[in-house]
């Protein structure tokens, strides 16, 4: 039992790790040269500049959102494969998952700058999705229908 669970907290752990600095190093500062430039278009003025960069901010906000919700539901997929094997406990695992994900996610999120409600909101949505996909797993289904199959996972029916 013990090794199971420090084989799941382990490899969430190492995992959780590479996904905040590889994100934090590669992903972030071109997102954040992509803010910059929408932010430059909004303050040169005309309805239209700004109505082009808030559009730009809210398609940038969902991509985010989708990219950083993969980490919530691979941690809620782990943590069910995990609870198919004999002598493991439910509140421990998803206990353990949901501080993983929370902790990873916030270390991305603390990295990133402030720029208003939408350069907040990506990260809080993909920190609620893990409650969301652990109390409904189905609609993780529906959000990723890639990500099960390659977590080699079925959904009991």
């Amino acid at each position: 039992m013990y090794v199971t669970y420090l084989k799941f907290a382990g490899f969430l752990l190492f995992w959780g790790w590479i996904l905040s600095v590889g994100y934090i190093r590669y992903v972030l500062p071109f997102i954040e040269s992509a803010l910059d430039a929408v932010e430059s278009l909004e303050k040169s003025g005309g309805p239209f500049p700004k109505a082009i960069a808030f559009f730009s901010k809210l398609l940038m906000t969902g991509s985010q959102m989708y990219l950083l919700g993969i980490w919530s539901a691979y941690c809620v997929l782990r943590t069910m494969i995990f609870l198919m094997e004999p002598g493991t406990s439910g509140w421990l695992y998803y206990t353990t998952a949901f501080f993983v994900c929370e902790g990873m996610l916030g270390a991305v999120a603390k990295q990133e700058k402030y720029r208003g409600l939408l350069s907040v909101f990506h990260s809080a949505m993909a920190m609620g999705l893990f409650v969301i996909f652990a109390m409904n797993p189905y609609f993780l289904r529906s959000v990723y229908p890639w990500l099960p199959p390659l977590m080699k996972f079925t959904f009991p029916q």
